[in-house]
């Protein structure tokens, strides 16, 4: 059950991080955040939705009880 619930709650933040990214939510990309400053809010954008696919996929994998890494 614990791997489940952990599991379901990866997959909802990487969810979240994906959309927040390919939507331009506010939340996920302002301007003023130290990756955006650094590389621009298109690279940054890209790198958060790279970061929310991983923890998508880790969520899965714990969902599912694959425990590769």
């Amino acid at each position: 059950m614990g791997q489940t619930v952990t599991g379901l709650v990866m997959m909802v933040f990487g969810l979240l991080a994906m959309l927040g990214a390919a939507l331009n939510w506010r939340i996920v990309s302002r301007s003023g955040k130290f990756l955006n400053m650094m590389l621009g809010d298109t690279f940054a954008r890209v790198i958060y939705f790279l970061v929310g696919v991983l923890i998508f996929v880790l969520g899965l994998e714990q969902f599912l009880g694959a425990n590769w890494f």
